[in-house]
């Protein structure tokens, strides 16, 4: 569960994130969509502390996100994350870049992790991919 209440964010003079209130429920798929500089990216990088609130109360999970006593490694761990850009790891292949998070933060075995990872790719289409750089 994701809660978003009475969040503001600013960057300067400029009102980013303007008394936002959102519930995302676990399970829930929701889409974020407007213009660009339009504040989506900064809503989302939120969840993470990627970028920090100034005001109101971000709850992910039950732990509280802007409380800089929270561990956030363990929300990160947690939370799937996709980038605007490609972020990848260009010394490693596509199954590379999606078994690294789990066998490095969940500790999974790299068997099991590439196992998943080739599911993965195939389920959004990427399987002819999987061994590419």
């Amino acid at each position: 569960m994701i809660s978003y209440k009475n969040v503001n964010k600013w960057y300067g003079e400029l009102h980013v994130l303007n008394n936002i209130d959102l519930e995302v429920d676990k399970g829930e798929v929701i889409v974020v969509c407007g213009p660009s500089g339009s504040g989506k990216s900064t809503l989302i990088r939120c969840i993470n502390r990627l970028e920090p609130i100034q005001e109101g109360e971000l709850v992910v999970d039950g732990m509280a996100v802007h409380d800089k006593m929270i561990n956030m490694t363990k929300i990160r761990a947690e939370i799937g994350f996709v980038f605007q850009s490609f972020n990848l790891y260009p010394h490693m292949t596509a199954l590379g870049n999606v078994t690294i998070a789990p066998i490095k933060v969940r500790k999974i075995a790299k068997e099991e992790a590439e196992t998943l990872g080739r599911k993965t790719l195939t389920r959004v289409g990427l399987e002819e991919r999987i061994n590419y750089y």
